[in-house]
């Protein structure tokens, strides 16, 4: 998970969660998300490379909203090709994850920006 503030000055991450159970999930989302009740959701959506819908991004599709069905008004899935690729030129010591939850929300807000 990522954060930023909300002007969108900075993007930092938070945690890295590892999926164990919907319960267990949950616990870890809410206790970072918890802080911020106000704050919009990004889920990162593995498109397949030519954009479309693959059987993983069904899957996350799912989780997202099993995960977060009371904050779903929230929740906005992102597409998230290529930010494993951009988080290992960037990640130095830190975990890929972490560093491609930044991305996401970077490039989130890089967009926002542009509109």
């Amino acid at each position: 998970m990522a954060i930023s503030d909300a002007a969108g000055g900075f993007v930092a991450h938070r945690r890295v969660i590892e999926r164990r159970n919907l319960v267990r999930d949950r616990a870890a989302v809410a206790a970072i998300t918890g802080d911020y009740p106000n704050a919009t959701i990004l889920v990162g959506l593995p498109l397949s490379l030519d954009g479309s819908d693959g059987p993983q991004a069904a899957r996350t599709r799912r989780w997202a909203r099993q995960l977060l069905a009371d904050q779903w008004d929230s929740v906005v899935l992102r597409d998230e090709r290529l930010t494993t690729s951009a988080a290992r030129e960037r990640s130095g010591e830190r975990p890929i994850d972490a560093v491609a939850a930044e991305v996401l929300v970077q490039d989130y807000l890089n967009d926002r920006a542009a509109w």
